[in-house]
């Protein structure tokens, strides 16, 4: 994860130019998830998380993003996310942007005691639908309401032996934030 967070940054600082907008933005992040034939409640998570938007086309864009997660999946540790989105416009103005996007979301968390780790991992296609609207000029904020399938991955090992398990489900993410465009 610091790799990926060192390649964004770097990436961000050396190709301004060419780069469409750096965002700030807060989500909520909840699953549901089915075990044994039962629905499982696991509280959600908060999320803030960075992003850098890259514009391919007039109309289409690509957006990194990593997030951190504060209790996530219940276990009262800070998680990691992070989610890779391809965003087109679908109805643009001149104050609003409706775009539509598609993309591959992770969230991971783990924690080890006494020789023993415990780790959630979750694997996250994404569709999205949100908008963006101009504030000032540079910045724009945005709102967005993503979900899809998830799929997360349960472990508990201690270096010798390890068991795991699989579950599926579903997530849903709304978001909102802040982006200054840097062209």
């Amino acid at each position: 994860m610091k790799k990926s967070l060192m390649i964004l940054l770097a990436l961000s600082t050396v190709s301004t130019a060419a780069a469409d907008s750096l965002g700030l933005s807060g989500a909520y992040l909840k699953g549901f998830y089915r075990v044994d034939g039962k629905n499982t409640d696991v509280d959600g998570s908060a999320a803030i998380g960075l992003s850098y938007t890259y514009d391919i086309g007039s109309a289409s864009a690509v957006r990194a993003e990593l997030e951190l997660l504060p209790n996530l999946y219940e276990t009262k540790k800070l998680g990691f996310g992070g989610e890779f989105t391809y965003l087109r416009s679908v109805m643009t103005s001149d104050m609003t942007d409706v775009y539509l996007g598609g993309g591959l979301g992770l969230n991971t968390v783990s924690e080890t005691s006494q020789g023993v780790t415990v780790r959630a991992t979750a694997i996250n296609p994404t569709l999205l639908v949100g908008a963006r609207f101009a504030v000032a000029p540079g910045f724009s904020a945005f709102a967005e309401f993503a979900g899809g399938p998830s799929f997360l991955r349960g472990s508990v090992g201690n270096g010798t032996a390890s068991v795991s398990t699989s579950l599926t489900g579903a997530f849903i993410k709304p978001r909102i934030g802040v982006a200054y465009n840097l062209r």
